[in-house]
Parts: structure tokens; sequence; C-alpha cells
């Protein structure tokens, strides 16, 4: 297990990009002299255990409000010579979900729209099997995924490239599980509503409003939405699944495209740097503090399960926000992340304010090794931490599975 590594580590400086194992070259920003220990041992954890396993990858750490790692590993298309580099363009799945919910925090913040917004009075169009339930569903219960219906309400639809309007109509025949606020129950159809929302209240395209209010401000000049702009793009990352043993590239899938909120996004790790800044706060011109307090709360209780962490102990606690998964584990509380995984990529954001430390995680495969990847980080910092304080062993999570 890695964490016997780490503790090996902690006494002495290991060689950074430099003493790497990878065989092929590594793009990276300029070290920062003052690195923290436990980012040494966590980019060491990426550069020897995970990048080798996949055709390319890319990794952000910031802590102690730097951007303490910056770098590509590995080829953008396996078989390939373009290497992977901090602007290589990667999809991000379902950490798309939090553009959406910080764009709608955002009309919120500029009083255009309310939390406790229905969609009944919002969308017109959209109507539920149960009225009762349905004229209960708010922007927030879309968002933290407690509006009751049936969990992956027609995600099947969405993955069979059914076009999303077609998907919503019949959103009319699905049932409740629960009432609304009553239930988590993740969505993927549901929750881009949350997109429509935003576009009947701004007048805006959901992808402009976005492009205009977070990336631009925000500087994320790769960022962006759907398959014509990834592929637009000359840096850009081809999807890999494995096969027989070997990873494969494939062509990109256009289904969950179609539903541009939940699954919709493609960006680079620079891009991503700019983000996770901005979620950490130190981007108060376009978040406010109290806005990323709303999106990062704890709203709705789920089982450690379901938040696709593998087995963890008792000491780890899940949650759900606005677009975001929110962990405790033991005395550390108020970690926030959220993963991705479509077809060939995976992705993994996963941050904590109180400590000043977050990191995002980029890859052109499927891997599980990319579940791992969030505690690892979190193992990292806990071990540090435990070395400085002699803090209780408890407080250290397993390794996901």
């Amino acid at each position: 297990m890695y964490l016997k590594k780490i503790l090996s580590r902690l006494a002495m400086i290991p060689a950074l990009v430099c003493g790497s194992t990878l065989a092929s070259a590594v793009f990276a920003n300029p070290i920062p002299q003052d690195m923290p220990q436990f980012v040494v041992d966590f980019e060491n954890y990426i550069a020897e255990t995970v990048a080798p396993e996949v055709p390319g990858a890319a990794l952000v750490v910031i802590a102690n409000g730097k951007v303490q790692v910056l770098k590509g590993y590995g080829v953008r298309e396996v078989g390939g010579s373009d290497l992977v580099t901090p602007d290589t363009v990667f999809r991000l799945a379902s950490v798309s979900k939090t553009i959406a919910s910080t764009a709608a925090a955002v009309l919120v913040q500029g009083q255009q729209i309310g939390w406790d917004a229905t969609l009944y009075d919002t969308l017109k169009d959209v109507r539920f099997k149960n009225a009762a339930y349905g004229k209960q569903v708010t922007l927030q219960d879309v968002l933290a995924h407690t509006s009751g219906l049936i969990p992956h309400a027609y995600t099947n639809l969405i993955e069979d490239n059914v076009p999303y309007s077609d998907v919503v109509q019949r959103l009319k025949t699905v049932d409740f599980s629960c009432a609304p606020k009553a239930c988590y129950g993740y969505q993927n159809v549901v929750f881009s509503l949350a997109g429509d929302m935003i576009q009947a209240r701004s007048g805006e395209t959901y992808e402009d409003f976005v492009g205009k209010h977070l990336f631009a401000p925000l500087g994320m000049t790769n960022a962006s939405f759907g398959i014509d702009a990834l592929q637009a793009s000359p840096n850009h990352t081809t999807p890999h699944v494995l096969r027989q043993g070997k990873w494969q590239s494939v062509k990109v899938n256009q289904n969950y495209y179609n539903i541009a909120p939940a699954a919709g996004a493609n960006a680079s790790i620079n891009d991503m740097a700019k983000w996770l800044m901005a979620q950490m706060g130190y981007r108060p011109d376009v978040l406010a503090a109290t806005t990323l307090d709303q999106l990062h709360s704890k709203i709705i209780r789920n089982a450690v399960a379901r938040s696709h962490y593998g087995q963890q102990p008792a000491t780890v606690k899940t949650w759900y926000g606005l677009g975001w998964r929110v962990f405790d584990v033991g005395a550390y509380q108020n970690f926030v992340h959220h993963g991705g995984w479509v077809q060939g990529f995976r992705a993994e954001m996963v941050f904590n304010r109180e400590l000043d430390i977050g990191m995002v995680f980029l890859t052109n495969a499927e891997t599980r090794l990319a579940r791992d990847v969030i505690f690892q980080f979190v193992n990292s910092y806990a071990l540090d931490r435990q070395q400085e304080q002699q803090l209780p062993e408890q407080m250290i999570t397993q390794s996901a599975r």
C-alpha cells in the first residue's frame, strides 16, 4: 500500500520531476522552493504509481495560496508523440456539474434567481407525473440531487444519444421515490434543468452565460463546452479504454455532451488551476465567500458507497452540496470534491478551504486509479500533519480500492 511508502519518505526530501520514473517527458512549471512535504509525496505518487499506468494525465496542486504543482504527464494519444502539457484539453465529465452550480450561484449572487425558485414557475414546459411533488422541486433540489425523483432518471436515454429536449419531455412519466428534499438521488438529466433555469432567468444560453461570467473573468481560456470545441482545439487529448490489457484510443462519444450542465465541459489543467483557486476563495471579485459557503454546504447526507469512494472507515462521512460532494475524515472537516467519468476520460477535483489545500487530476483513460487519487491526496496531507503534530492515526483514511 502506498501509505507505507509515504511514511518512509516523511524523513527525507525525494527527487522531484527529474527523479520521476516516468519514461515520457513531463511538462511542468518551476517547482516552488518551499513546497510542503505532503505535496512532494503526493506528486511522487502520481508520477510513480498513476501516470505510468495511463496514456496521459495532468495535475495541479494548490497549498498555502500557491500553485505548487502544475504539469502534464505522458501523451495525448497512445502510440503518438504529442505530449500532454498544462494547456492540453481534457473532458471534465461530471466535474462539469461544479460549473453549473457555480453559474447558478452567480445568478443568485446577482439576485436574478433564488435557490428556492421552483422548476414549475421557471420552466413552463417541465412537468412531472406527481404534480404535488413536482411543484415543490426547486433550483436547490436540482443541484443537490434532492428532487425526489428516482435516481438517474433517463440517463439511459442520454447514453443512447436521444436528444436532451426529447428526454426532458419524457420526465413527465418518471415516478418520485420520495418527497423533494427527503432523499438523495443522483441525476444527470434532471440536474441539467439547472442550465435551462439559468437561461430562462438570464436571457443567455447556458454556455454563453458560463463563458461570460466564469470562464472569461477567471482566465480559463481553453475551457469550453461540446465535442466540436474539444476537437477544434489543436492541443486536445484522445479518449482511451482498456482492451485485452492494453490502452486503445477510441472516438469521442457525443452522448453526454448533450447535457452540458451535467457533463459537457472541457478544460486544461491550467484552466482547472484557475477554477480551483476560485473555489478555494482566491477570486472574491468573481465568487464571494458567502457564495462559496452556499455551494460547499452539506445539504443531504448520503452513504460513502454512493459517493464512489470505495471501502472507507467509519471516520469518513459524506454529503452532497450544490453541485459538489462534501466529506469529513475524522477531525478534518469539509473536504469538497467531485469526480467525472465518461468513455475514455476521468477527472477528480478535491479541496479544503479551511486547510488551504486542493488538487485536480485529469486523465485520458478509464482507470480506477483516478478514484484512489482523492484519498491519496487526503492521506498525504494527514500523514504530514501527523508527523508534525503526532495526530491520532484514526484520522487517516484507507486507500480507495
